[in-house]
């Protein structure tokens, strides 16, 4: 019983560590933007890790109703699209804004769950049979043994910007916590999705 409850904490600590929070959120207040269709750029060096971003960013945008398209499935063969490349596929998306993430600071963070130890009958049992009940006990237990898992922590930058006039309208820092950049991801896209669709910035 005792090894089920330590398990379970140990289960528990590690969720609470693959996580995705805000820790900012700006938006242009000075006037309303409403946008009809978003062009979502990822900057990133891997180019299947930006495609995939992209990709499931767009799928959970338009699950939310939101137009929008991945700056991959018009250039799918480049790693980062110039300023030229970018107003082409604002232009081919007929899009009249841009999503860029980019991700500001990346670091690796790693914490160590100790290993459980659990004596059948309990310690408390073996003391009425002398020392060898209590030292003899010590065969019988039960351990698990610790053990070490590393975090990627990224920090990320997510920011709308208005096609027409190439002003910044809205913007979102986030940090995510997982052990590894699929997951990442993943987490990112959940907490994102909601974000943008809460700021009403699409039709």
């Amino acid at each position: 019983m005792k090894t089920r409850v330590l398990l379970l904490c140990c289960t528990l600590l590690l969720s609470a560590c693959q996580t995705t929070e805000t820790l900012n959120t700006w938006s242009d207040d000075s006037q309303i933007h409403t946008f009809s269709k978003v062009l979502v750029m990822a900057v990133l060096k891997e180019p299947v890790y930006r495609n995939l971003l992209e990709q499931k960013l767009v799928d959970a945008l338009k699950a939310e109703g939101i137009n929008a398209e991945a700056a991959s499935n018009l250039y799918p063969d480049n790693d980062v699209l110039d300023e030229v490349m970018t107003d082409a596929a604002i232009r081919q998306a007929n899009a009249d804004s841009v999503m860029v993430i980019r991700l500001v600071d990346t670091r690796k963070e790693t914490v160590y769950t100790p290993g459980t130890v659990y004596v059948p009958g309990g310690y408390g049992g073996r003391y009425g049979l002398g020392y060898y009940g209590y030292y003899g006990g010590g065969y019988s237990a039960i351990s698990t043994p610790g053990y070490t898992t590393e975090y990627n922590i990224a920090t990320v930058e997510t920011t709308v910007f208005d096609a027409a006039s190439n002003k910044r309208v809205w913007s979102t820092i986030t940090e995510t916590t997982e052990t590894s950049v699929k997951n990442g991801i993943n987490s990112y896209i959940k907490v994102i999705g909601k974000s943008v669709t809460a700021s009403g910035l699409f039709q």
